[in-house]
């Protein structure tokens, strides 16, 4: 009876242990995010453009691309996802120019700009400030309106960046979550009932290593304090951030709002003609006074 006691306390040991482990691992691994190379740049779209540097408040070397556009001094801030950079949006977003500058830049830890880890909302947020500043501190664009597109991870810091912010004059997110501790627990999904016990892990890391408290950058938390128009995007087939994301989102931001569903999975950033037309439509609405 005691050998059977032991092996099977010596059974829940190992598995605490083996699942200790690979929430580490998997927690290392998210935190630390692999930089995926610049696959292209504006030039190869023939589009001109600057190679800018800035520092956040907290010293973070951000490395981003400037696109000037000769019909409209007004700028949209177009914010990558995780893991990914500016390139990987750039064809996506291009159909904003030359209705309006843009720039670009990689999140802290990702792409060419400086930093170890990612925060996921935590000082991204701290990040789009710092692209405000250098805009603000640019003769071109010191007095320009500006608004933001952020997919994915992009979205979700555009509506923290936006909490409380009157610099920012329209947004648009775009596969946005609501709640980041529930995007932890479904992207264990495929462990059944352990993804509980996985995210609860997850998120006790996280604070040990962040030392902050994963709900704040929450975007359902934040929304209500934004001071612009947003238009918020969800794919109903969206396989990673579920649509109710979306949905809630919408219930708490104020007004004025719009909700705009597509179909295709997360990582599927087509842009049809109807989603190029609506976004740019949303923007002149709101950047140039268009009704």
């Amino acid at each position: 009876m005691r050998a059977k006691r032991r092996m099977i306390w010596r059974i829940l040991i190992d598995a605490a242990i083996i699942i200790i482990v690979v929430t580490i691992i998997i927690g290392y691994r998210a935190l630390r995010p692999e930089r995926m190379p610049i696959s292209i740049t504006p030039s190869d779209l023939g589009l001109p453009y600057q190679k800018i540097e800035f520092f956040t408040e907290d010293g973070k070397k951000l490395s981003g691309w400037f696109i000037p556009s000769k019909k409209s001094h007004d700028v949209i801030i177009c914010l990558h996802g995780y893991p990914a950079n500016k390139s990987d949006i750039l064809p996506f977003i291009e159909f904003l120019y030359p209705e309006f500058s843009l720039l670009l830049f990689d999140f802290r830890a990702h792409g060419e700009s400086s930093g170890g880890i990612t925060h996921f909302g935590l000082k991204e947020n701290l990040d789009v400030k710092a692209a405000i500043k250098w805009l603000r501190l640019n003769e071109k664009t010191k007095n320009a309106d500006i608004g933001v597109w952020g997919y994915s991870l992009g979205g979700a810091v555009g509506i923290i960046a936006a909490d409380g912010n009157s610099e920012i004059k329209a947004l648009v997110t775009d596969s946005a979550f609501a709640n980041f501790p529930e995007m932890i627990t479904h992207y264990y999904k495929n462990f059944g009932p352990l993804k509980h016990v996985f995210a609860s892990l997850s998120k006790v890391l996280g604070r040990w290593v962040l030392k902050s408290d994963f709900s704040q950058n929450s975007p359902e938390k934040r929304i209500s304090g934004i001071r612009c128009p947003i238009l918020i995007i969800h794919s109903q087939e969206d396989e990673f951030v579920p649509f109710q994301h979306a949905q809630r989102l919408f219930e708490k931001a104020p007004e004025p709002k719009e909700l705009y569903t597509t179909y295709g999975s997360h990582t599927a950033m087509t842009g049809t003609s109807e989603y190029q037309k609506k976004v740019l439509n949303f923007f002149k609405k709101y950047l140039k006074g268009e009704r």
